[in-house]
């Protein structure tokens, strides 16, 4: 075939490549990444990397930052509108598709290596059982990955949407802030790139200091750099993350373990492994020894979604 056309379209970027089988072997190529702020819509984005490429895909599979319905999403974290019909009818790409950004995160999981991967908790996966892929980025992606005898079901839903758990009194004031100023509170909200500054905000009221405007990299310098403030401001949100996942791995039974990912999942990734976050991850109660031999591991590979998008077309069309 002439190739696929797979990208991740996420709230601040917009990634494609061409996807290719040699004798049953994934290989991508083209790969491009574009900021989203540079395109008005979708198509322009798409139209912008098919012309620079000269490419004439037979068929797409797009993995977007928000939910799908009926062939189509609009992105969570930008006003972009992306749909199977524009992909068909504008540039005459036959059977597209558009699916959820972390069915193709979960969906890639089972085809990279262990390079792909880091480890954060060992422990040892129980065979069969479901995986957990999540963490935050511009949003919070969820899905549960479940083998079969026939291969991956991917269940993807809103997860990061989930109610914020808080545990400790800095947490519960925290959750108050953010409750008064904006309503429901989410894992989403604390934990991901979109809700940042909101979180910012909310802990220096608590801490009574000055929140002056900065910038995610420009926080993180802070707390890398042994800044108090920023260095709890990075813990409260790791502890968000492995509270979350925990909760998930604990409802979904799975025992097949856990993936982080996700940017800012990758940025904390220092923070995940004090031994705090471990004990937000396992305690459960009655239930915490069903936890303590999940192992969780960090994705760190850019291309997971593209990877995932080409590994799904290819199982619903049977490449």
């Amino acid at each position: 075939m002439a190739g696929v056309l797979v990208g991740d379209v996420g709230g601040t970027n917009a990634r494609f490549a061409l996807a290719d089988w040699a004798e049953g072997r994934l290989v991508l190529s083209r790969v491009e990444l574009h900021a989203g702020e540079a395109f008005a819509t979708f198509e322009d984005a798409v139209g912008h990397y098919l012309d620079a490429t000269g490419l004439k895909p037979a068929g797409a599979c797009i993995a977007v930052a928000g939910p799908v319905r009926d062939g189509a999403a609009h992105l969570t974290n930008r006003d972009w509108r992306v749909s199977e019909a524009v992909l068909r009818d504008r540039f005459g790409i036959a059977a597209p598709l558009v699916i959820n950004d972390f069915l193709a995160m979960a969906r890639s999981v089972p085809e990279m290596g262990p390079e792909s991967f880091e480890e954060v908790y060992d422990g040892e996966a129980v065979a069969g059982a479901p995986l957990i892929v999540a963490g935050p980025g511009t949003g919070f992606g969820v899905s549960t990955l479940v083998p079969s005898p026939e291969g991956w079901t991917v269940l993807a839903g809103e997860g990061g949407h989930i109610a914020y758990a808080p545990r400790t009194a800095l947490e519960r004031e925290l959750a108050a802030v953010l409750a008064r100023d904006h309503g429901y509170v989410s894992n989403e909200l604390v934990a991901s790139g979109s809700g940042l500054d909101e979180v910012h905000a909310a802990l220096s009221e608590i801490r009574g200091v000055p929140c002056a405007a900065m910038t995610a990299a420009e926080m993180q310098a802070k707390a890398d750099a042994g800044d108090g403030f920023f260095a709890e401001l990075a813990q409260v949100r790791a502890l968000a993350v492995m509270g979350a996942v925990g909760d998930l791995a604990l409802a979904n039974g799975a025992l097949g373990g856990v993936v982080l990912a996700g940017g800012v999942s990758e940025r904390l990734a220092a923070y995940f492994r004090l031994p705090a976050m471990r004990e937000r991850f396992v305690a459960r109660g009655p239930m915490s020894d069903y936890l303590a031999r999940c192992p969780v591991r960090l994705l760190r590979n850019p291309e997971a979604p593209l990877i995932g998008a080409a590994a799904h077309y290819a199982q619903v069309h049977g490449v």
